[in-house]
């Protein structure tokens, strides 16, 4: 964490950062209607394969090619979960490579 997240976490706490998990529930109830259907719009998939969240959901991200069938690009970087902060470069060179694409 560097010095600008630190001061923004001591001035406005974790609530901000904590609600997004607490909604989680209302998600599923939510999304409920969709359930099992493939995401059909250009997609492009930027994870770090030392995130444990890449590890957990392995078999979402093997599933990649049955529930996002227009996947323009699928990369797991050298790096944890904060790949836009860690691999700044990379992230930027993907995203541009996939708005082009578009």
């Amino acid at each position: 964490m560097d010095d600008v997240d630190r001061a923004e976490f001591e001035r406005t706490g974790l609530t901000g950062a904590l609600n997004r998990y607490r909604s989680m529930d209302r998600d599923w109830e939510d999304l409920a209607p969709y359930a099992g259907a493939p995401i059909e719009q250009p997609a492009l998939f930027v994870g770090g394969k030392r995130d444990a969240s890449t590890m957990w959901l392995s078999d979402a991200i093997d599933a990649y090619p049955r529930t996002l069938p227009n996947l323009r690009g699928s990369h797991l970087l050298d790096c944890g979960h904060w790949i836009q902060q860690e691999r700044p470069d990379d992230v930027n060179h993907l995203l541009r490579d996939f708005l082009d694409s578009l």
